[in-house]
């Protein structure tokens, strides 16, 4: 669609784990129509990691206590659930801790594969309290989506205990619509998407992934309704893929700078006046003067005012 083809997306903010993007200009309404449908995905259909079973030696079920280990098996437990990864196969793994002696034991002791890293290596799982104390795990680590509970049924073998597994990747999702500005037009929409992740996506992975989805999932409905495959997959070469880039004072200056002097919300008289005097955008402005814009045929006080204020709006200042 033709109101679709100005799209971009800027990064307004971006830290380890949080990202924050502007989506804009987008027609009247459309701020929450995406807005929404993007959030629901980053919540619930994102691909993520974690442990879903564990065995530990002398451990037969959760309610067990191992000397020399200051916390029990259901706080150890609950540790484990916290643990964050990143994989790249989506096959399940195991993976092992074996250490001994007076130590706090943390997810960066979890001994991984090339494919897997353990993100939270920082996070708590026990602490051995005696210089005999030792502790030997294997824990079993998959990928999925969404929330999945313990089988109903729960524990298949003795010594192996299910664990129920939180994989979204997302933590947070934040939406704001605000009014966006294109030329003239001011009736548009800007969505404004802060994603917090556990830090085994990027917030801009996150998002893109989210998109993606979003764009899979209306080709599906298209073909459902009797489109032809080829049919959508043209549609969707047509799409044009929005510019991702951070926000900088130059950037921001270089889009207000395109602007046409007669896109301007401002008088007739005021354009009149700056189009006999050979200007063209909002650029041309940045070298004139107060003065020589008086000395333009019928631009007064008034129509000066008018522009100063208009410029002063979007941080961009003229001599006086």
């Amino acid at each position: 669609m033709e109101v679709f083809k100005d799209i971009k997306v800027t990064i307004k903010e971006e830290a380890e784990n949080y990202g924050l993007f502007e989506i804009s200009p987008l027609p009247r309404g459309y701020g929450h129509t995406l807005g929404n449908a993007l959030r629901r995905i980053l919540y619930s259909s994102l691909r993520g990691s974690g442990i879903t079973s564990v065995s530990i030696k002398g451990v037969d079920h959760e309610y067990s206590t191992v000397e020399g280990i200051q916390e029990n098996m259901l706080d150890i437990i609950m540790n484990l659930k916290q643990v964050k990864f990143s994989t790249k196969s989506d096959d399940p793994a195991f993976c092992k801790i074996s250490v001994k002696g007076k130590k706090v034991v943390t997810a960066k002791d979890i001994q991984t594969t090339g494919d897997i890293e353990v993100v939270t290596q920082d996070l708590h799982i026990a602490t051995l309290t005696e210089a005999s104390s030792s502790l030997d795990m294997e824990v079993m680590i998959e990928s999925g989506i969404g929330y999945k509970a313990v089988p109903a049924g729960g524990r298949k073998e003795v010594g192996i205990i299910p664990l129920d597994c939180d994989f979204t990747p997302v933590e947070k999702v934040s939406l704001i619509v605000e009014q966006a500005r294109k030329g003239q037009e001011t009736d548009l929409d800007a969505v404004l998407i802060g994603v917090t992740t556990d830090g085994s996506i990027t917030p801009k992975d996150a998002l893109l992934e989210s998109a993606k989805i979003l764009q899979e999932f209306a080709g599906k409905v298209m073909i459902a309704m009797g489109m032809a495959a080829k049919e959508v997959e043209a549609i969707q070469e047509e799409v044009n893929t929005p510019d991702i880039q951070e926000e900088t004072g130059e950037t921001q200056n270089d889009e207000i700078g395109a602007w046409k002097i007669e896109e301007l919300p401002i008088s007739k008289r005021s354009k009149t006046g700056l189009l006999s005097g050979g200007f063209k955008t909002v650029a041309d402005l940045r070298d004139t003067t107060a003065t020589e814009l008086l000395n333009l045929p019928g631009f007064g006080n008034k129509s000066l005012n008018e522009i100063l204020e208009l410029l002063n709006e979007y941080g961009i200042n003229i001599n006086g």
